[in-house]
């Protein structure tokens, strides 16, 4: 039976690969019930037979080990495996290995989803809470606003982002004694936020402090405070504190391409060589370079600045 399934995927990839298929309507085509389409998906996956989404086959002798997939995949593909969790709601792996099909971050609809998933899209709305319980996902409402009113009329497919189920954990005493200064490179780097007396400056400054002591990351917070946005707003230190009131009280959940790769939110950046702003999505602790892996200005990833050349004697 695990034969008939695989040439029936085999056929469906030939003829159209981008049609979306469920596990009944597979079932159907090889005259299998659900759960019994569902136990032999699963065996052919074990064997190496068909990709993670339950719907790819791979071409090669039985038996071969399953591939190491790239990026999101890998990452979800270890989760499962690793968190007890997914051992009793195998739905739930199965979500979370499709929705890291697309990508680290982006946009899904659930019929979307379920689509990649081989489930139904009830079973979609069910189980994709318990990985937003389990601190494996963020999804966040996309409106379609109405130009000129202010009211929305509808709803794009929500927003997600993978994260790593880890929080950062908050500031040690050493590493408080710089909160004062970063707080105020902070609120430096806020485009927005000017035209304040010097006790509202060092109010907005001390709530930044707060959050920075829970252990939010700069690009974090700022992101958060729309630090880019040229905004003209009637209240600055109002809207701050506002924007802030988001963070206070919550700890930082770790994206999962953060904890795999070690890049973060993209950010304005001083290129370590020639001194211009970049943009870099490296963590703050790293070396960053205007070209990527060179300077563009010098045309080196060395630091030429102090280098003086060897005059011989002669």
């Amino acid at each position: 039976m695990c034969r008939r399934i695989f040439a029936a995927l085999e056929d469906r990839q030939k003829a159209d690969p981008e049609a979306p298929i469920t596990t009944e309507g597979l079932g159907s085509l090889v005259g299998l019930k659900k759960r019994a389409t569902q136990n032999h998906l699963s065996h052919l996956f074990q064997r190496g037979r068909i990709d993670a989404d339950r719907r790819t086959p791979i071409p090669g002798i039985p038996g071969v080990a399953q591939p190491q997939l790239p990026g999101a995949v890998e990452w979800a593909r270890s989760v499962v495996e690793s968190d007890p969790m997914f051992a009793p709601d195998p739905t739930c792996a199965k979500c979370l290995v499709a929705l890291a099909g697309f990508g680290w971050r982006g946009q899904v609809d659930p019929a979307e989803l379920a689509a990649a998933a081989g489930v139904s899209v009830r079973s979609i709305e069910r189980h994709r809470p318990h990985l937003v319980e389990w601190d494996y996902v963020r999804f966040r409402i996309a409106t379609v606003p109405t130009e000129g009113t202010g009211k929305f009329k509808g709803r794009k497919p929500s927003r997600f982002e993978l994260m790593s189920g880890f929080y950062a954990r908050p500031l040690t005493d050493e590493e408080r004694t710089h909160v004062p200064a970063r707080a105020a490179e902070i609120i430096d780097r806020v485009r927005w936020y000017f035209g304040v007396s010097p006790e509202e400056r060092f109010n907005a400054e001390t709530a930044v402090g707060f959050v920075l002591r829970a252990g939010w990351p700069e690009e974090a917070i700022l992101k958060a405070l729309d630090a880019s946005e040229d905004r003209h707003a009637f209240n600055p230190n109002g809207y701050l504190h506002k924007l802030l009131g988001k963070l206070r009280g919550q700890r930082y959940l770790i994206p999962a391409q953060e904890s795999v790769t070690g890049e973060g939110y993209r950010r304005l950046a001083e290129c370590s060589v020639c001194r211009n702003t970049t943009w870099t999505t490296a963590p703050a602790s790293h070396r960053v370079l205007c070209g990527g892996g060179v300077c563009l200005e010098a045309g080196s990833e060395h630091d030429t600045r102090d280098v003086r050349p060897l005059h011989r004697s002669a």
